[in-house]
C-alpha cells in the first residue's frame, strides 16, 4: 500500500514538473473554487499546496486564492442573502457595528487570526457587517497571512513521504511562527484598547 500511494505522488510531482505552469495555474483555479465554497478540509488544500509546489508557490496559491475565494463568497452572501434577511439582521447588525466601528479594521484581522472558526463562518459573519469591499481584501491578508506561511512551510517539509509516518506537527511549527501570530494578536488588541481609552476620554 505504502508503494503504491508513493508511486501515486511520485508520478503526481512528475506531470508537475512536467507541465508546471499548467499544473501551477490549474490547481489555483481548483483552490479557488474550493475555497469559493468554504468547504470543510482547508487545512489539507494548504498543506498541499505546498506539499506540491514548494513553499514560495505554494504560500502565492493559498493565499490569492483563498482571498479571491473568500471574497466572492462575500460578495454572493452579502447581496444575495443577507440583503433579502436584512428585516431580521437590522438589530444585530447595528449591535454588532456600534460594538466593533472604532476598531473595525482590528477587529476582522483578530477574527482572520482565530484558528478553528470555519471559513464558511467567518464569510458569513463578515457579510451581515458594514464592512467595505477593501476592508475586507485587506484585513483577510493581513489576518490569514501568518497561517498560511506556516501550512505552505509545513507542506513543502512533507517532500519525503516515508517521514510522515514519524510526522510531529509540533517538531515542524517554529518558535518565531507563533511568536509572531501571539506578537500580532498583542498589537491589535492593544491599538484597540488605545483606541477605546482615547473614546471615553
Amino acid at each position: 500500500m505504502i508503494d503504491y500511494t508513493l508511486s501515486i505522488i511520485n508520478n503526481i510531482n512528475s506531470l508537475i514538473e512536467l507541465n508546471f505552469i499548467y499544473a501551477f495555474f490549474l490547481y489555483f483555479i481548483l483552490t479557488t473554487i474550493f475555497f469559493t465554497l468554504s468547504l470543510p478540509g482547508g487545512l489539507v488544500v494548504m498543506i498541499s499546496s505546498g506539499f506540491l509546489f514548494g513553499f514560495y508557490y505554494g504560500f502565492i496559491i493559498n493565499i490569492v486564492s483563498i482571498v479571491i475565494g473568500s471574497y466572492i463568497f462575500f460578495i454572493f452572501i452579502k447581496y444575495f442573502f443577507t440583503n433579502y434577511f436584512n428585516k431580521y439582521l437590522v438589530n444585530y447588525n447595528n449591535k454588532i457595528n456600534g460594538i466593533i466601528k472604532n476598531s473595525s479594521f482590528e477587529y476582522l484581522i483578530i477574527l482572520r487570526l482565530i484558528f478553528g472558526i470555519p471559513l464558511f463562518v467567518q464569510n458569513i459573519f463578515l457579510s451581515s457587517l458594514n464592512v467595505s469591499h477593501s476592508k475586507f481584501l485587506i484585513t483577510t491578508i493581513i489576518g490569514f497571512t501568518p497561517y498560511h506561511i506556516i501550512f505552505s512551510y509545513l507542506g513543502s517539509q512533507l517532500s519525503n513521504i516515508l517521514d510522515v509516518k514519524n510526522f510531529n506537527l509540533i517538531d515542524i511549527l517554529s518558535f518565531e511562527l507563533f511568536l509572531l501570530i501571539f506578537a500580532l494578536f498583542f498589537i491589535l488588541i492593544t491599538i484597540i484598547i488605545l483606541k477605546n481609552y482615547r473614546k471615553h476620554d
